[in-house]
């Protein structure tokens, strides 16, 4: 599938996906090149939450509950893998982990995702409820994009 110059498959489900808030990582050559796949879901459920002052959407590590999380699919270089590990915080606030997804067409593709790696009590203090696909303003919350200015890509 895909690009052999791109070794990785990545699925995104929240501010990295077309359209949203930090597409520019995504679409910045001198971060790496990347090539979108397709559209897919999880095969497993998952909690999908969006928290904290900064509206962050944060997948929780905890199979079974929540919903079979909607996002896209990329292939990506090892530069382009590096920035979104920073990203992410990994591996220091997020884990990656290899799962398989269900694509649009109906293949099953296996791929990275990033799950949050502990997760904080103080979040259920300032969050939505379960959700199964992510967009910004979601429940009336938008993304703040000063948060990924805290790392500097």
């Amino acid at each position: 599938m895909g690009d052999i110059s791109l070794p990785h498959t990545v699925f995104v489900y929240g501010t990295l996906k077309r359209g949203e808030a930090n597409e520019r990582v995504m679409t910045n050559p001198d971060t790496g090149k990347h090539i979108f796949l397709t559209p897919a879901q999880m095969v497993e459920k998952y909690p999908l939450i969006v928290a904290s002052k900064y509206n962050i959407p944060f997948l929780i590590n905890q199979k079974g509950e929540g919903f079979q999380v909607h996002g896209e699919i990329f292939q990506v270089d090892d530069k382009k893998l590096a920035v979104l590990d920073k990203l992410e915080g990994y591996p220091e606030f997020y884990t990656r982990e290899v799962h398989e997804f269900k694509t649009s067409d109906g293949r099953l593709v296996k791929a990275w995702i990033y799950f949050l790696k502990k997760f904080d009590e103080r979040l259920n203090l300032n969050r939505t409820g379960y959700i199964d696909r992510y967009t910004d303003g979601i429940e009336g919350r938008f993304y703040n994009v000063q948060y990924v200015y805290v790392f500097s890509l």
